[in-house]
């Protein structure tokens, strides 16, 4: 079986196409958070940081 040039253009192409598409899809200003993740954000910095559990606690209780 023999590729011609033109095939492999074309398949070259076609990955490139498909490459910008996913880097469109990465890039940060088309990503937006959900509203219920925006309001634990929100809910966790309004909280005292004394609240928050430290590092040894959790390793005592889970390891």
């Amino acid at each position: 079986m023999s590729v011609t040039l033109e095939q492999v253009n074309k398949n070259v192409l076609s990955l490139k196409k498909e490459i910008d598409e996913i880097r469109e899809m990465l890039e940060e200003s088309n990503l937006e958070l959900a509203d219920d993740i925006k309001k634990e954000i929100e809910a966790s910095r309004k909280r005292l940081v004394s609240e928050f559990k430290s590092q040894d606690y959790m390793e005592k209780k889970f390891l």
